[in-house]
């Protein structure tokens, strides 16, 4: 084995780190995006099937009827 090919054994070791390391990072952002999706989903289904409380709007002021 001669230095040249330790240099590219070396070489070919780092761009194969480099490559790896991309695809991990695209991985670990399609995870994140994932997760976003099914909270944002169980957010929406939890707005849309909530019970109505009877406060329309919480900034308006609460009418008192008084006999």
């Amino acid at each position: 084995m001669t230095e040249d090919d330790g240099r590219e054994l070396e070489d070919s070791v780092k761009e194969g780190l480099r490559r790896a390391g991309m695809h991990w990072l695209r991985a670990g952002y399609e995870v994140v995006a994932g997760v976003e999706a099914f909270l944002d989903e169980v957010a929406k289904a939890r707005r849309d099937g909530a019970p109505d409380s009877g406060d329309d709007d919480p900034d308006e002021p609460t009418r008192i009827e008084i006999d």
